[in-house]
């Protein structure tokens, strides 16, 4: 009898648990957008974000509308998980994303959505976007610019999920869709030919007029005759003809006022850019160089190959995207990376799934803690220095104290000497 009422307690009690965290929502949920308004204030957008995720259920009221339009920028179109910290991106669930969309209502008002570093999702939780005639650009690669998409582990995002929601959009009367990016694993393995499929059913939807592509500079129709926007072959399924940064569409022969051409394609992260509006990062040029070199080239075919690699090479730290010429990057022959000096001594390379440092990255990181002991030290010199100024001040106030006491005993003496003179 009492092992049966034990176990109802425990049982009540891990009831209580599960449904706490939902009664702490409904609590503040009832609180005047007012104050819910005064408490955002103190957070940053990202965190302002999941805090009125956090209060929605799945059941938009005219009231949690106005709440979240009142925590949330009302006005944001974009939404990039690559303006939260890494880490916390790569936690979130299928059941996060979908009640930051649902929250900011995104399938009336998202343009732009980038998965950045959701690593952990198979893409239901994109089922607020289903149907969507607003968005026009959707990043699924999970990771940001001048950062490569074959991630050392499989990601779990899934054709069987995320295909039904665009196939819902593409096929919407007034589509606003100007770019897709996919993630690498769904052009290999059991979900290619699914894959492929879309590929196909999204070209036919262009090439019938569904939505009209001219290039900006030209006015040439996109994509020319027996082109297509997203190639149906190979393992780079990256659009063609528009500039991820501006979804401007540009055909390959045009031009900018420096004789460069309008699109240029990072070999790193497969996307296509303007390049005048950022310089490409092609960290595997020197690869390509090395692998040139060792093979029966002329030496002046040799030269031309080290020429293009050192063109190429401005680039980006892997970490923070700090550009070559702010920081000092440096590349690392052993594991190809580049970091700038913070990163490089705050990051570790883990290459090959190692949590310690290559060679190459260590020796690199030597001269930057020397530098950074030279840094430490000299403060220190210098606090010390201020420090004793500060201690010499407070000796001579204390003089001057001391002094000030002497001064008032002094007066003291004085005054009685001339009480008692009265007296006499």
């Amino acid at each position: 009898m009492a092992s049966a009422t034990d176990s109802s307690k425990r049982r009540r009690l891990l009831g209580d648990a599960a449904s706490l965290d939902a009664i702490i929502s409904c609590l503040l949920s009832d609180l005047p957008s007012g104050i819910l308004t005064n408490v955002a204030n103190y957070l940053d957008a990202p965190s302002r974000l999941f805090f009125a995720a956090a209060l929605t259920t799945h059941q938009i009221t005219a009231a949690s509308d106005e709440r979240n339009s009142a925590i949330v920028d009302s006005e944001r179109t974009t939404l990039d998980f690559g303006d939260i910290e890494k880490d916390l991106a790569a936690k979130l669930s299928d059941g996060d994303i979908c009640a930051v969309l649902i929250c900011i209502d995104a399938v009336n008002r998202l343009k732009t959505l980038k998965l950045t570093n959701c690593i952990n999702i198979s893409g239901a939780g994109l089922e607020p976007l289903r149907g969507s005639t607003i968005i026009e650009q959707i990043d699924l690669s999970l990771v940001g610019k001048h950062q490569s998409p074959r991630l050392s582990s499989r990601p779990p995002i899934s054709c069987e999920f995320v295909l039904p929601i665009l196939d819902s959009i593409i096929e919407r009367e007034g589509c606003s869709l100007r770019h897709l990016q996919f993630p690498s694993v769904w052009s290999e393995g059991g979900e290619r030919v699914q894959f492929e499929q879309f590929i196909g059913r999204y070209n036919e939807m262009i090439n019938r007029g569904g939505i009209i592509i001219n290039c900006a500079k030209c006015s040439a129709h996109l994509p020319p005759q027996n082109e297509s926007l997203i190639d149906d072959y190979g393992t780079d399924r990256s659009q063609n003809y528009t500039c991820y940064e501006c979804l401007k569409y540009y055909c390959e022969v045009c031009k900018d006022d420096d004789d460069e051409y309008m699109l240029s394609y990072c070999s790193l992260c497969e996307k296509r850019l303007w390049i005048s509006q950022t310089v490409l990062v092609l960290i595997v040029a020197k690869t390509y160089a090395k692998i040139a070199l060792h093979r029966t080239l002329s030496a002046s075919n040799a030269a031309d190959v080290r020429v293009i690699f050192a063109k190429s090479i401005v680039c980006f730290c892997n970490e923070c995207n700090e550009k070559n010429g702010q920081k000092a990057i440096q590349f690392c022959e052993d594991c190809h990376t580049y970091y700038c000096g913070d990163c490089r001594v705050s990051s570790m390379c883990q290459v090959d799934g190692s949590t310690q440092d290559c060679t190459g990255c260590m020796q690199l990181t030597g001269p930057l803690l020397l530098e950074e002991v030279k840094k430490v030290r000299k403060e220190n010199k210098e606090v010390k220095a201020e420090n004793g100024y500060k201690q010499d001040h407070i000796n001579y106030l204390k003089e001057q104290l001391q002094y000030q006491k002497e001064q008032v005993k002094e007066l003291e003496k004085k005054m009685k000497q001339l009480e008692s003179g009265e007296d006499g």
